[in-house]
């Protein structure tokens, strides 16, 4: 049962971060930046297996401003003219708990 993980520890570690570049010509809306908003594991190392989805909420004059990512790339790409803040979250799965429990109880049979 669950007394048996109870010692586990798991460690995640991610990269939260963002990028902008100034566009040769703005486009027809007047965004001058191209940007991303990415979450992912250091030196980009696979972390599927540990987080269930990402959620982006961008200001609210983009069209759909929950971005909502369930399988990697964890990011969003858009273009713009101003800065503003990102909330970003994230949840984890729980399968690496499931994936230790199964051979354990497997064990005990």
């Amino acid at each position: 049962g669950a007394s048996s993980l109870s010692g586990c520890t798991v460690q995640v570690k991610l990269e939260l971060g963002h990028r902008a570049q100034l566009r040769k010509k703005a486009t027809s809306e007047g965004f001058t930046h191209d940007w991303m908003v990415f979450v992912r594991g250091p030196d980009n190392s696979d972390i599927q297996h540990f987080v269930d989805k990402v959620v982006f909420r961008l200001h609210e004059s983009f069209p759909k401003p929950k971005r909502v990512c369930k399988e990697p790339p964890y990011k969003v790409e858009e273009s713009g003219y101003a800065g503003f803040l990102i909330i970003s979250s994230g949840r984890f799965t729980t399968n690496i708990i499931k994936k230790q429990k199964s051979p354990q109880q497997q064990n005990k049979a």
